[in-house]
């Protein structure tokens, strides 16, 4: 079992490890004996629902943790499936039983058929067609990529939240303008058919989910295993994102980025940035040429393939929400580039090779490095908003040129110059933070916390 700690930003050490780690039982990965945990507390969000909830809620987490012990000491017969799902489902309708809303209750009822059962034409349709207050889930739900490509036993449930809700909704009305944007950075460019996206406030958290690092989404049914889906939503948990940004990115823009705009996470003024991030970066996802396939690129490399995928959602997320929404909503364009330059700082400091969307980061920042958009002065990166948007607009072009055309021997060389293989671009920084501890949220919800768990 390769639970060895190891440089985590040793890439090509790690790259020959991704995805086989089924068997690693602690609650960190990649194994790791120090992590910077910032606690969350998800009492703060849960409902005050009786006091039965919260003994439902532990019911529930107990049947999760039970079926995550199974499955790393026995592995998982059916992709989709509990070892028990009986008893999972169970406990899923003692939860959807005590939710006020009637369309809550319902949806939770459908997933808790799904758990026992298995998911169904009928299900996914009527799930299509619920918007939720309060979302409940249950299931072999994706882990990370690096760690194991299937699914392992995860529940959580979350609210939404109201204000980013309200946030997502404005964004939203500006949607048309995005396709004439894409054209005029590439005339073949197109914006696919977009999932729904639910901004939410996580307050339980049980299985896989609950192990280190978080997850700030998922994306259902597809993280279920259930892929070409009518029903497609990301539920992003704004508190678990909100603590990350706070606790890990906030502090490496301060001492590694030399931007003109401060990044500044609790001003009211980036209020709304992260979770317009996120949904951009979901959009990003769907921009795409009509030639625009991925299996040549998938069977040549596929890591490579995920990594640039990420890297196209993630550039062409943040020109929709800079050149886009940013001023139809209030916001500074440097402001939004000063909290995806933050994030990139932050995905990066999980290491190499072992997260996809943290290889993706180092390329972005690697990119602009090598174009001029940002200097390096040492470990620090310093630029400009205009030019980070100039280098930005730049690698946008060369994605739709290479990634999307399906030109996957260019696609390649782009991911071979500017990524993880070229160290030297980013040595310095990279130095700095492999001398940190990597960060974390820690959940605290004694309140469902089942007697006897076994991690």
């Amino acid at each position: 079992m390769p639970d060895t700690p190891r440089d985590r930003f040793d890439h090509a050490a790690n790259l020959t490890q991704a995805g086989t780690y089924r068997d690693h039982r602690a609650a960190h990965w990649p194994p790791s004996s120090t992590y910077d945990l910032i606690p969350v507390d998800l009492a703060a969000s849960t409902p005050d629902l009786g006091a039965e909830f919260p003994a439902a809620l532990a019911q529930l987490r107990a049947a999760v943790d039970a079926e995550w012990s199974h499955a790393k000491e026995h592995g998982i017969a059916e992709r989709r499936r509990f070892a028990d799902p009986a008893a999972v489902a169970a406990a899923v309708r003692r939860v959807a039983g005590l939710l006020p809303g009637e369309t809550d209750r319902r949806a939770a009822l459908l997933r808790a058929d799904a758990v026992e059962h298995g998911y169904e034409e009928h299900i996914l349709k009527e799930l299509a067609g619920l918007e939720e207050e309060v979302t409940l889930v249950a299931g072999q739900v994706s882990t990370w990529y690096g760690k194991d490509l299937r699914g392992l036993p995860t529940a959580f449930a979350c609210r939404r939240d109201e204000q980013r809700h309200a946030d997502v909704t404005r964004a939203l009305e500006f949607l048309p303008d995005v396709p004439p944007y894409l054209t005029r950075l590439h005339a073949d460019l197109r914006l696919g058919e977009l999932p729904a996206f639910g901004a939410t406030e996580l307050f339980f958290m049980a299985g896989e989910g609950d192990l280190h690092p978080k997850h700030i989404a998922y994306f259902l049914p597809e993280d279920e295993g259930v892929k070409y889906s009518p029903f497609k939503k990301t539920y992003y948990f704004t508190n678990t994102h909100a603590a990350l940004v706070r606790g890990v990115s906030a502090p490496l823009a301060a001492e590694f980025l030399a931007f003109d705009t401060p990044f500044e996470p609790d001003a009211p003024r980036f209020a709304a940035i992260p979770t317009l991030g996120v949904l951009s970066h979901e959009f990003g996802h769907f921009v795409q040429r009509p030639a625009t396939s991925f299996a040549a690129l998938n069977a040549a490399d596929r890591w490579a393939s995920v990594v640039l995928q990420e890297v196209a959602a993630d550039v062409f997320g943040v020109l929709i929400l800079t050149e886009v929404w940013a001023e139809r909503l209030g916001l500074a364009p440097a402001d939004v580039l000063a909290y995806y330059l933050a994030e990139c700082l932050r995905y990066v400091s999980r290491g190499l090779g072992h997260f996809p969307d943290s290889d993706g980061m180092y390329l972005q920042l690697s990119y602009l490095v090598q174009v001029g958009a940002l200097a390096p002065d040492g470990a620090r990166l310093a630029g400009e908003a205009s030019v980070v948007l100039a280098g930005l607009r730049s690698l946008a072009r060369v994605l739709a040129d290479f990634l999307l055309a399906g030109e996957a021997d260019l696609a390649l060389k782009l991911y071979r110059n500017h990524g993880p293989a070229n160290a030297e671009v980013l040595r310095p920084l990279v130095n700095e933070l492999r001398a940190r501890p990597a960060g974390s949220v820690e959940y605290g919800q004694p309140h469902t916390t089942a007697v006897g768990e076994n991690r």
